[in-house]
């Protein structure tokens, strides 16, 4: 497992930006802890920027395929194995690689900004960690944690680190949070400032970013511990006021900008001499039928219209059909979808939202986890639709013409004057089941996703079976059922001596909290 030697040292602003799925980065051999160009100030964005190359392109790619808000473009070839759920072993390489360099970089940040004492570059590093094991370890189930960052001769040279269980995984992460916590203090002086891409330096909104973290952990744990859950969230709500929590305004996203060195990495990858702006990203009938149906205006923010002057899907892994491109819609540049318009390359880079975060307190209410929030289940769930349709406002008037207010009140009210009723799914069932109520609140969270959080949302359906209204794709090799998880790279399995005799599991094999 030799990525554990991959360390950013200076902040080549162009070299992290361009990291994508076909790339590599910096290698080096020298522990940044005694060298003589590193800074915490290099480190930190640097870093962010390489977390933000490993969501933004593969992950988000299959998990919006999966998730099925994007499918594979008749007039292209690409992402056909995706589509199919037919994908290899080294499908999933260079996602494996990435983010456990992006993980070894934030712990040789912590391991610098520990001997020059500054707690705050510590509490982010920890917090980045945490957040990248979640996805390694919600992607690919048992993997390397407690020797994985340990590859450098100072560390201990261990490059064939030995496998934890995802519980041990898990356990390590809430330990990463609630150190991280404890260390965070706006009013410490030493703390980033620009070199924090995410929140500039901002430690009140990291703490947030913390505790959204810490119930978004708890809540995946849920399925597999519901009493043990239950009890540590109820206690965590106690101790933290919602405030405390991210709202609109305080999502974690990293920017991008227009020039060549600063694209989105989506499009980045798209626009790649290898890819050569071909657009095979287009929208999944599943998830456009479903807006337009509910009078979801997002809709026009995550697909381009057609030239009928709508969003049109096509049916999930139909790629063996002719149709005119001028037939269906594509991912929208907001998006970063729209491979050959140059304004993808100033997508973000979503980690934790605003929506994600209201969604995840609702269902906590909504299970009976806690009685200690400061709104109501159904309160809570207007919040996150709301933060979705306002993290989009000047998007959705370009579009459409009218803010994001204007839109959500159709959406959540109807208008009259028309007359349009609310959408299905922007009624709460107030008075339904638990599982009404789960099924409202994890369904809104998938709509609000779409095309930015894709990796999330599948996952998220993984745990929850919701939207429970996804289809069998028509071209799938594996029958009914579908992928529950990453494949270990063959790098690993053939290299890493202690890669577990167990461990080749197919794409159907669900990991630890699927139940």
């Amino acid at each position: 497992m030799l990525i554990n030697k991959k360390i950013v040292f200076t902040l080549a602003v162009g070299l992290a930006l361009s990291v994508s799925s076909c790339k590599k980065f910096l290698d080096v051999n020298t522990n940044p802890n005694i060298s003589q160009t590193a800074t915490v100030q290099t480190l930190l964005p640097a870093a962010q920027l390489y977390l933000g190359s490993s969501v933004g392109v593969e992950l988000q790619i299959y998990g919006s395929f999966w998730a099925q808000y994007w499918t594979q473009s008749p007039n292209a070839s690409q992402y056909i194995a995706v589509d199919q759920y037919a994908t290899g072993q080294d499908a999933f390489s260079t996602s494996w690689t990435n983010l456990y360099a992006g993980a070894e970089n934030f712990f040789q940040l912590y391991n610098l900004a520990d001997t020059q004492k500054k707690k705050q570059y510590k509490a982010i590093s920890l917090l980045m960690q945490a957040y990248t094991f979640q996805v390694i370890t919600d992607g690919w189930g048992d993997v390397p944690f407690k020797q994985a960052l340990k590859g450098q001769y100072i560390d201990g040279h261990l490059v064939n680190p030995k496998y934890d269980s995802q519980l041990v995984v898990y356990k390590g992460i809430l330990a990463y949070i609630d150190t991280a916590r404890k260390l965070i203090s706006a009013a410490d002086p030493i703390h980033p400032s620009t070199d924090d891409i995410i929140y500039g330096g901002n430690m009140t909104k990291w703490g947030k970013f913390a505790n959204t973290l810490r119930l978004k952990v708890l809540m995946r744990m849920s399925n597999i511990d519901p009493i043990g859950t239950r009890t540590k969230i109820d206690s965590f709500f106690r101790a933290v006021p919602a405030p405390q929590f991210i709202g609109e305004g305080d999502d974690a996203v990293i920017a991008y900008g227009f020039s060549s060195a600063n694209k989105s990495p989506l499009y980045a990858e798209a626009s790649s001499t290898t890819l050569a702006g071909t657009q095979n990203l287009v929208g999944s009938k599943t998830c456009i039928d479903s807006m337009n149906s509910n009078n979801d205006y997002r809709a026009y923010v995550f697909y381009e219209a057609t030239s009928a002057g709508v969003p049109v899907g096509i049916a999930q892994s139909q790629y063996n059909v002719s149709l005119p491109s001028s037939s269906y819609s594509i991912p929208n540049v907001y998006v970063a979808g729209d491979a050959s318009n140059s304004a993808s390359a100033n997508a973000p880079v979503n980690l934790l939202t605003s929506w994600e975060s209201y969604f995840l307190q609702a269902e906590a209410v909504a299970r009976g986890y806690t009685t200690m929030a400061s709104a109501s289940d159904d309160v809570l769930f207007y919040k996150g639709i709301h933060a979705s349709f306002a993290y989009y406002n000047s998007q959705m008037s370009n579009e459409i013409g009218v803010d994001s207010a204007v839109a959500y009140d159709v959406y959540v009210n109807g208008d009259a004057t028309i007359p349009l009723a609310p959408g299905y799914w922007a009624v709460y069932p107030t008075t339904g089941t638990v599982a009404e109520k789960v099924r409202h609140i994890i369904t809104q969270k998938w709509f609000a996703m779409c095309g930015n959080q894709g990796f999330e949302a599948w996952t998220e359906w993984r745990r929850t079976g919701y939207p429970d209204f996804l289809v069998h794709p028509v071209n799938s090799l594996i029958g009914n059922n579908r992928p529950l998880r990453f494949l270990y790279p063959t790098s690993e399995t053939t290299t890493n001596g202690n890669f577990p005799s167990t461990g080749l599991l197919p794409l159907t094999s669900s990991v630890w909290w699927d139940k």
